[in-house]
């Protein structure tokens, strides 16, 4: 067997004594800018294959870096796009110096062949590694050029943020950490090797060149070796703390449950097997080969959305396959690995209890809200009712109390996670160059305090910053919101966004202020403070000052949080949903059908909603369009009003309109007295009637009398009258 991986090595390019694999590279067309620069500072090496919505973004962050265009090498090197992407990279070309794209004669199926075809012309003194959807910082090049000149190091790594579908978050923790020189590989933490690979870089281009490093032949995991490699034989690193790189997850989940097969899992063990052969002595690659192990667990044994399935046949193939390429790990991964649960499912594996582990599978991945949580002692454990299978350690740190005065912010949790902590950090997605961080306060028992001084809390960015656990290995936890209030102050308001603890801190020094849709009037336009606990059945529940309680549902669709500088009084915004009548002529606008129309002094609508536009105006959601809100032409409507439907109907016993609650058939030009508009459980809108009932509210199907005409009405009071006399509904 020894012979086959042998084999397996030497086809795959895996030997860097052999530089074979510059030969069996294709032939490409080369087309480059006017003006090429002969001794670049950094050469930038991008692979691409039909990534033509994303290659506008990646080029501009490059052709804009703030070192200058005229210190870098871009080569672009194309794998037989059948998009536009070429056009588009021409265009650039005409444009701007140092542009260099290379067309693959025959397609290679990977970013394997691209990666290296640029490694072959590459003439950088440094050289970094880009995918065709990611991008830079502004200044991502620069800092990572000057941090290399300054330390002597060959090899800086800086903060990368994982951009997906929009939204944006720190994916490297550990990269960015802290700033460093001369690091000693040894000295990493266990996550940094979570994310080992292209992204947050830039290696000096003389040790690529000095160890033959290059990317091996195989579709998947091809980066695994070049990266680990060229750690390796830095042997000490930089690190900066600025964010360098933004890498683009969109739709992630989705493609990599589709290439999650057989080839896949062979590619990464062939890959760590290699790494385990050549460098067995080498005291971190165990660290490495573990935290890729909990990668291959995660995908092979505890999703069951995959193409290669989850079943007793595919653990027995499983374990054949590790068994197969691993055979030579002479080291207990356990001693590494970060959650017990990987440490069941390896134990499993290894002792080919194949029923246990499914069993122990299907149970562990069931929603939370399915298993029992019970604590013991200072930690807390999901246990199974199948006294046989092991109880799973799970991590919470808890919100406790919140204490606010002239001497600062001070933030209590209890912390039951086995790992002590390190320091905490509040990080504001929105900037994440400028993060706070902090060693916490020891109270008692589990119990830590975060305090923070007015003159901290002034230095943060403005904006939400989520507070963060940082343990010693670099993993991190949220603070979940638990026993503390979502408490608003005159500077500050401590929030629940998605269920954990977020500092706000205003733009200016003005009150941050909140407007309630669908809660009781006396709080509109108030600062309130709402006790949130977690009931019985796992979920979120809010008490009000006055007691009552509200659900998640209620409290995220009730609170609507005004734009962070908006400066005018939130008193003159009070507004509650429900039927209003204009109090002067009005423009009202339509998105679906990009019409404009101005309804008059007296007409009756329905405000449901309202939201903010990018200027700043605020904008109320009506039966009759989109209105842009002004305080002197609106009034609450409190008596009841009439309504005439323009379509048959029905009304329902109960505001969810089903079957079963529907309760009178009401004719098209019926008229219907109504009392109020109001919300079901799905904030839904409704019209409650005189007698007790809920009809629809929307303008296709009933009109207020008050906006039509007599006319009008008897027209279709007469239409009416001769449905029924032919017995039509």
């Amino acid at each position: 067997m020894e012979e086959k991986l042998r084999e397996e090595f030497k086809t795959y390019n895996f030997d860097l004594n052999d530089y074979s694999w510059k030969e069996k590279l294709p032939s490409v067309t080369v087309e480059k800018s006017e003006r090429i620069g002969n001794r670049p500072k950094i050469s930038v090496i991008i692979a691409n294959y039909n990534n033509s919505p994303y290659l506008e973004r990646m080029m501009n962050s490059l052709v804009n870096q703030s070192i200058g265009i005229e210190n870098l090498q871009i080569l672009f090197v194309d794998d037989r796009s059948t998009d536009d992407s070429v056009d588009k990279v021409q265009t650039f070309m005409k444009k701007y110096p140092n542009i260099e794209l290379y067309v693959l004669d025959e397609n290679t199926g990977g970013a394997h062949g691209p990666r290296n075809v640029g490694l072959l012309y590459a003439k950088g003194e440094y050289l970094v590694i880009l995918d065709a959807d990611d991008w830079y910082a502004q200044k991502g090049l620069e800092i990572f050029y000057h941090s290399l000149e300054k330390s002597g190091d060959d090899l800086v790594f800086g903060g990368v943020v994982r951009s997906k579908n929009g939204q944006l978050e720190l994916m490297t923790r550990a990269y960015n950490a802290q700033k460093s020189e001369n690091l000693p590989i040894s000295e990493l933490p266990y996550d940094f090797y979570n994310w080992l690979g292209p992204q947050g870089n830039m290696i000096r281009h003389s040790l690529i060149k000095e160890h033959n490093l290059h990317f091996i032949d195989q579709r998947v995991a091809d980066d695994v070796n070049f990266f680990y490699q060229a750690l390796l034989f830095s042997n000490k690193i930089s690190q900066v703390l600025e964010i360098t790189t933004y890498v683009n997850r969109d739709d992630d989940n989705l493609s990599l449950s589709r290439n999650i097969n057989e080839n896949f899992l062979i590619s990464w063990l062939r890959a760590l097997s290699y790494l385990i052969e050549t460098y067995n002595d080498v005291e971190d690659i165990q660290r490495f080969i573990t935290r890729r192990l909990e990668w291959i667990l995660v995908d092979f044994t505890l999703r069951w959305d995959t193409n290669f399935g989850l079943n007793v046949n595919s653990i027995q193939k499983l374990r054949r396959l590790i068994d197969l390429y691993l055979s030579d790990l002479d080291f207990d991964p356990n001693l590494y690995f970060s959650l017990d649960v990987y440490q069941y499912i390896w134990e499993y594996l290894k002792t080919k209890n194949d029923e246990k582990l499914l069993r122990f599978v299907g149970w562990h991945t069931l929603p939370p809200i399915n298993k029992s949580l019970k604590k013991v002692g200072n930690l807390y454990y999901f246990i199974s009712e199948e006294k046989d299978l092991p109880w799973i350690n799970q991590p919470l740190v808890k919100g406790r109390e919140i204490i606010t005065d002239e001497t600062g912010i001070y933030l209590r949790f209890d912390y039951h996670v086995p790992e002590s902590i390190n320091y905490v950090e509040l990080r504001n997605d929105d900037n994440l160059n400028h993060v706070f961080r902090k060693k916490v306060i020891h109270l008692s028992g589990v119990t830590y305090e975060l305090q923070i001084t007015p003159e901290e809390f002034k230095g943060l960015s403005a904006g939400i910053h989520k507070l963060y656990i940082i343990l010693k290995s670099q993993i991190e936890y949220l603070v979940a919101i638990d026993k503390l209030q979502a408490y608003c102050t005159d500077g500050a308001l401590l929030s629940e966004k998605f269920g954990v603890v977020n500092l706000y801190k205003p733009v200016y020094d003005h009150q941050f202020v909140l407007a309630f849709k669908a809660l009781p009037e006396k709080y509109l336009g108030q600062f309130i403070q709402i006790q949130s606990v977690l009931n019985n059945e796992g979920n979120y529940e809010y008490s009000l000052p006055d007691g009552e309680i509200i659900s998640q549902e209620n409290y995220q669709n009730s609170i609507i949080p005004f734009p962070e500088d908006f400066k005018i009084s939130m008193k003159e915004y009070a507004l509650k949903a429900g039927v209003y009548k204009l109090k002067k002529e009005m423009l009202f606008y339509s998105d679906k059908n990009e019409r404009q129309q101005f309804l008059s002094k007296g007409y009756l609508v329905t405000v449901t909603h309202i939201w903010f536009t990018g200027e700043k105006e605020m904008i109320l959601n009506t039966s009759a369009g989109q209105l842009v809100f002004d305080k002197e032409a609106l009034i609450l409507v409190k008596e009841p009003v009439e309504i005439i439907t323009l379509k048959n109907i029905y009304s329902y016993i109960e505001p969810i309109f089903n079957k079963q609650n529907k309760k009178k058939h009401y004719l098209k030009g019926t008229r219907i007295v109504v009392k109020s508009l109001v919300f079901n459980e799905h904030f839904r809108v409704r019209l409650l009637t005189n007698d007790g009932t809920y009809i629809t509210e929307k303008p296709e199907f009933v009109v207020f009398s008050e906006n039509i005409g007599d006319k009008e009405i008897k027209k279709m009071t007469i239409l009416q009258a001769l449905r029924q006399r032919r017995g039509k509904s």
